[in-house]
């Protein structure tokens, strides 16, 4: 069955001989799908995860528009990297800690995040410093190899002031605990570390902008192809996209929700495989896709 249909990747073949009702399940579950950039990106965090421990750690800052698929990438790192029991220590080790950036830059609510992320019961009515306390202890048994602070352009929903408090304490907890940063947003992120010259110095930026019409947009197309269980080969050509680039402004998550509906009405209708006719007509890109509220 796996040789059965060797336009797919060997793992999705067996699929694509299941009911349409199930594959098209399993198109609209989430699912990883690597492309060179998004490995890059990986590949610089492994290695920071890797880096020694020093006085002056090395932060990244990952940076792009909206649905660039930036959080798909650092949550693909942490379920990479799982909790686990040391030996040796006697205690749970949680290499990668991934927390959302609270809205607006207050210092208590991300440290009751932070809490919550490594598994700690939050004390009741505990004071900024009490929490700062519970959270340096904990995390220094933890020994975590990353921070990972997600939507860090929520900062700029402060004041100056807030804001510069609020760097202030990331930038104390890299120094304490001796690990990168990695800090997580829009250009309103990379903006927000700008008002901290301290700050901003420490941090690499890795861009991810939109999709061009180039060769690495059509081996993402290619790979993506690969994932969807339809049994018949796609015929996406160089018009098909560019076309595509057209439609979803090179966003990657507008990419993959096109490409999924456009698997899923293969599906329905027949077809069993994406045309370049799909999406000649702007009207039924705009009714796969729905207008957006």
């Amino acid at each position: 069955m796996t040789e059965e249909f060797p336009h797919l990747f060997p793992h999705v073949r067996p699929l694509a001989a299941l009911s349409a009702e199930e594959r098209i399940r399993r198109i609209l579950a989430d699912r990883w799908i690597g492309y060179p950039r998004a490995e890059r990106a990986l590949e610089k965090l492994e290695a920071l995860l890797a880096f020694p421990q020093r006085a002056r750690m090395p932060n990244l800052l990952i940076v792009g528009a909206s649905g660039m698929g930036k959080t798909m990438i650092v949550e693909k790192f942490a379920r990479d990297h799982p909790s686990h029991f040391d030996a040796v220590t006697g205690r749970m080790r949680m290499p990668v800690i991934l927390v959302q950036m609270v809205p607006g830059p207050v210092e208590a609510r991300f440290y009751r995040l932070l809490l919550a992320a490594i598994g700690a019961p939050e004390p009741p009515r505990a004071t900024l410093s009490e929490l700062e306390s519970l959270a340096l202890r904990l995390l220094s048994e933890i020994q975590p190899g990353l921070l990972i602070i997600d939507e860090v352009h929520s900062l700029q929903a402060g004041t100056v002031r807030e804001q510069a408090r609020f760097l202030n304490m990331l930038r104390f907890l890299g120094n304490e605990l001796r690990v990168p940063l990695i800090c997580v947003g829009t250009q309103q992120a990379r903006n927000a570390l700008r008002t901290d010259d301290q700050m901003v110095r420490r941090f690499e930026a890795f861009a991810l902008p939109p999709w061009q019409d180039d060769e690495d947009f059509g081996g993402l197309i290619g790979s993506l192809q690969r994932t969807l269980p339809l049994r018949r080969e796609g015929e996406i050509g160089e018009r098909m996209l560019k076309r595509l680039i057209e439609t979803t402004g090179g966003v990657t998550s507008a990419v993959f929700s096109l490409m999924t509906m456009l698997a899923i009405a293969a599906i329905k209708n027949g077809e069993e495989r994406i045309l370049p006719s799909d999406v000649a007509d702007k009207r039924n890109v705009l009714a796969l896709l729905s207008e957006p509220v």
